[in-house]
């Protein structure tokens, strides 16, 4: 459907309007400016998802416009862990975990992947209550096998997740033989 606004429509729009050159260079770059200021922080980069998205998305915004859902992550994932759903490339940790090999963003034609954006799935993991180690000391397979060490036992062998370290791999889901982690979306700083 084509646009029935041409320029004597926006001329008229505009001599209603008294807009001065700081105001329209503000308009005009403030989506930009918002844009890269989610792409180069990693907190406000993950809000706001809808689902999990491949480690190297950009803001949920951004990301939604730009990807096309061509599926050339998902066919360059070497663990098959991203899939197209709606459109949009999702991310699935049920049976491996993301290792961050950065495949996916290198097939990404489409700027909704950027290499500068730092690797993390947005997701972390949610210990349940029935957990072996809160118990006693004897599983901590979570704590061993995470490699960034943001899985730790406090004194009262309570589990702790320290949100800032962890990049939602889900290696922690995968090595809980007991099933008691899930993978949850981090919707605020945790």
């Amino acid at each position: 459907m084509s646009d029935p606004r041409d320029a004597r429509y926006y001329r008229t729009w505009m001599s209603s309007r008294t807009v001065s050159r700081r105001g329209l260079f503000r308009g005009l770059l403030s989506p930009a400016k918002q844009a890269v200021e989610q792409t180069l922080s990693p907190e406000k980069t993950l809000l706001h998802r809808q689902c999990p998205r491949p480690p190297q998305a950009v803001a949920e915004p951004l990301f939604l416009q730009n990807c096309d859902g061509c599926g050339r992550c998902a066919e360059a994932c070497p663990v098959g862990i991203l899939s197209i759903c709606e459109g949009k490339a999702t991310l699935a940790i049920e049976y491996a975990e993301c290792d961050a090999c950065g495949a996916c963003t290198s097939t990404c034609e489409s700027g909704a992947l950027d290499a500068a954006v730092m690797m993390d799935t947005g997701l972390r993991p949610v210990i349940l209550p029935q957990c072996l180690g809160r118990m006693d000391d004897l599983c901590r397979m979570c704590e061993i096998a995470c490699p960034r060490t943001a899985i730790f036992f406090n004194q009262q062998n309570q589990p702790n997740v320290d949100g800032a370290k962890c990049n939602g791999c889900g290696k922690c889901k995968l090595v809980c033989y007991h099933g008691d982690i899930n993978m949850s979306l981090r919707h605020h700083d945790s």
